[in-house]
């Protein structure tokens, strides 16, 4: 079924399931971090440190946990905003290629599967760049609100805004 689509989508649809893999193994890292740092609880190691009046130490271990916490996410959303790029520009050479196979013949049938495929092309270039858009800019959306909440925890403790 997947090969199909690839098929029908043509060779830009290459470029599209590489983006989606970056895209995805990106969500997938910032999961298993998510996860890491629900075990690792770094606001109590933080808090720790500010009780036991190492303020200078609090504070180095929160700009470590938001450096860690940003890693990769500018990748994520570069690389999704691409795959829509991508996508469209097969919109237009599947188009192109439509309209250049129907004007070039003569037969009826022969000119309407030319125009079909490159039809085919366009219609699902930008559907996968669109999904793996999607995919990403909801994936961040929701990793950046759960992180702005990890992130009021820490900044109380240490006293920044």
């Amino acid at each position: 079924m997947w090969a199909s689509y690839l098929e029908q989508g043509g060779p830009l649809m290459i470029p599209v399931l590489a983006a989606w893999i970056v895209v995805l193994a990106g969500v997938i890292d910032r999961i298993i971090y998510a996860v890491g740092r629900g075990l690792r609880r770094p606001a109590i190691r933080v808090r720790a440190h500010a009780s036991a009046g190492s303020l200078d130490r609090a504070r180095d271990l929160a700009d470590k946990e938001r450096s860690r916490s940003r890693r990769g996410i500018g990748r994520i959303d570069s690389v999704s905003q691409l795959a829509t790029s991508v996508g469209l520009f097969g919109t237009v050479v599947g188009i192109a290629r439509g309209f250049v196979a129907r004007g070039g013949s003569d037969d009826a049938a022969a000119s309407l599967e030319g125009l079909a495929a490159g039809l085919s092309t366009a219609l699902f270039t930008t559907i996968g760049g669109l999904v793996v858009f999607l995919f990403g800019q909801l994936a961040l959306i929701v990793y950046r609100e759960w992180l702005d909440a990890c992130e009021r925890g820490i900044d109380a403790v240490v006293g920044e805004d």
